[in-house]
């Protein structure tokens, strides 16, 4: 009937045709898809056709709409005007007749009925599909537990309106109603990539994600003996009470094919008792052995291992040093620390002390403990303890979340620039540049203010010179062979003399550039104010950067035997940092 009213109606429809022609492309996914085929053998190519729906998962916004079938929504709406329309035409066909009889009335009728009667059989789902909305009875033994603990599964992953990390299993949730605790995993839409990132981060999560979704054999070993190391220090930060082992879902992939790998893995590195406390439905239920605790908690934030308890607001490094001491930067006015404490005494008093040393003054800092506020303190120069007296009340016997809420930021690359000078021309690079010479390359890598690298180099064996204009655009990246023949060496010189003054150049060696490399080009060089003897550049590797016209000797110049690097920027950091944080911790007042 669509087809009908487009054919009838066309000049008419225009708008509801392109709207079914387009929306109906995107239902079709990204891929094209034939009967569940989407890989082509071509004379022995194996390849794949996009589709329009593709290009979606490149828009901003637009990408969060991430399933074809969505599309289906307005393309129905368009057939259904469409066809509307084509059931008018058809039945006006009828109006039009002069004598219209009783059997044509009868016909126009039945016609009619018939019509409608296609259209509901087009969208009828019989048998009706269902889903088993009971909950497992386990669920009601961890609902009574009055202990605020939290509950893992496995499969365990998660989702966002962007993408999924594991085998996330929605049903899961449903259950999630039934015992209201706390799970691990989930759905959430429009997440920060943070929320996703934290856990992708942790080995734990990265190795009990490659179990669930590749062959055993395939996961690597060191990151299965990291994610045991770590397990149950993980299940008492996150005061996990339960593990459950769910049965897969019949074709749902991966889980399906790799659920047995994923259970012996969670019963050999998880802190669990011996024996399921509930086995029935294909479950298996275990509870976690928690060691008793203590309400103090320490963290050395630039160890390894910390990630866990890093929440929004610090830097990414796994571990690092900063002012001479194992820190890490906290890279936003909020910056979160998860803390996991036990047997806290609501009528005590605690201290949270953080050791702390300012990037810049001045500088103050708020704590926050579990949502409530306590006075902000100033910092100076140099390492400092700050320290906050804290009511037990306000802790939880479990996951604490702190927040150092810092007065500003400042970004190294605007505080203290530096400057670009080309050696001693008196000239200026315009652009951050990074060159490297090395047997197996050359390498001339710009960037941008806001850190975007653009390779600049010609990439050929010999000698590569990439020139600038005064914006720091690339004018022109050319290569010369010197490792192949003398002729090459003599274009180079050509070219070099042959440059206007005030042209800056930026020049690497890949390779043996020295094989061919003669005293004319050499020479031609010293117009860059880039100074070489054949004797230097024997069995070694050079990186410059030169102004056409200058004096020899004031080029920027690096030459060495297993590879030059030279780097002409601003400071490169531009990250934003409130102060380095040492360690954080929390104890009783009175130790």
């Amino acid at each position: 009937m669509a087809l009908v009213g487009a054919v009838a109606y066309g000049r008419r429809l225009r708008i509801w045709l392109w709207t079914a022609l387009i929306f109906g492309l995107f239902t079709l996914g990204p891929f094209l898809q034939i009967n569940g085929q989407y890989i082509y053998n071509l004379d022995g190519v194996k390849t794949a056709f996009p589709m329009p729906f593709a290009l979606l998962h490149y828009i901003p916004i637009v990408k969060a709409n991430r399933a074809p079938n969505r599309n289906s929504v307005l393309l129905m709406l368009a057939l259904a005007v469409l066809a509307g329309y084509g059931v008018h035409w058809l039945m006006g066909q009828f109006a039009k007749k002069r004598v219209v009889d009783a059997g044509m009335q009868r016909l126009g009728s039945a016609l009619a009925l018939a019509i409608g009667g296609l259209m509901v059989f087009e969208h009828l789902a019989l048998p009706a599909p269902l889903s088993d909305a009971r909950i497992p009875a386990v669920y009601e033994q961890i609902a009574a537990d009055p202990n605020p603990v939290s509950v893992m599964h496995v499969p365990l992953g998660w989702r966002n309106s962007f993408g999924t990390w594991g085998p996330e299993r929605t049903q899961l949730e449903y259950y999630q109603s039934a015992y209201d605790k706390p799970m691990l995993g989930g759905n959430i839409s429009r997440a920060p990539d943070f929320k996703m990132d934290y856990f992708k981060r942790i080995p734990f999560f990265q190795a009990l994600h490659d179990v669930q979704t590749m062959p055993r054999a395939d996961v690597n070993e060191e990151l299965v003996n990291l994610a045991s190391a770590q397990a149950a220090d993980l299940m008492y930060l996150y005061n996990v009470g339960y593990v459950l082992l769910m049965p897969p879902i019949p074709d749902r992939y991966p889980y399906v094919d790799h659920w047995p790998a994923a259970w012996e893995f969670a019963k050999s590195v998880l802190p669990l008792e011996p024996q399921p406390f509930w086995a029935d439905e294909g479950i298996e239920a275990y509870r976690v052995v928690q060691p008793p605790g203590r309400a103090q908690f320490r963290i050395d934030l630039g160890a390894l291992g910390t990630y866990p308890y890093r929440g929004e607001g610090w830097d990414v490094a796994e571990e690092a040093t900063n002012y001479d001491v194992s820190a890490i930067w906290a890279t936003d006015l909020h910056s979160r620390l998860f803390v996991p404490l036990r047997q806290i005494d609501a009528a005590a008093s605690y201290a949270i002390q953080v050791q702390a040393h300012p990037f810049m003054l001045p500088q103050s800092v708020t704590l926050q403990v579990n949502g409530t506020s306590w006075p902000s303190q100033p910092l100076t120069d140099g390492w400092q303890t700050l320290t906050w007296q804290v009511p037990g009340h306000a802790l939880i016997n479990g996951l604490n979340r702190l927040e150092l809420q810092w007065a500003q930021t400042a970004i190294p690359r605007q505080i203290n620039p530096g400057n670009r000078q080309i050696g001693s021309t008196g000239v200026a690079l315009p652009i951050d540049a990074d060159l490297k010479a090395f047997a197996e390359g050359g390498f001339i890598a710009l960037f941008d203010e806001a850190g975007e690298q653009q390779n600049a180099s010609a990439g050929r064996r010999g000698i590569n010179v990439t020139l600038l204009d005064a914006a720091g655009a690339v004018l022109e990246q050319v290569g010369f062979d010197t490792t192949a023949n003398a002729f090459e060496s003599q274009k180079l010189a050509e070219y070099i003399f042959g440059l206007p003054d005030g042209q800056i150049a930026l020049l690497v060696s890949n390779g043996p550039a020295w094989a061919y490399l003669t005293a004319e080009a050499l020479d031609s060089l010293r117009r860059l104010g880039i100074e070489l003897t054949l004797d230097q550049v024997q069995e070694r590797y050079f990186a410059a950067a030169g102004v056409a016209g200058s004096q020899p000797g004031s080029a920027a110049l690096v030459v060495d035997a297993p590879e030059a690097f030279l780097r002409i920027s601003l400071e490169t950091d531009r990250r934003s940092l409130a102060a380095a944080v040492d360690w954080v911790q929390v104890q009783s007042a009175e130790e």
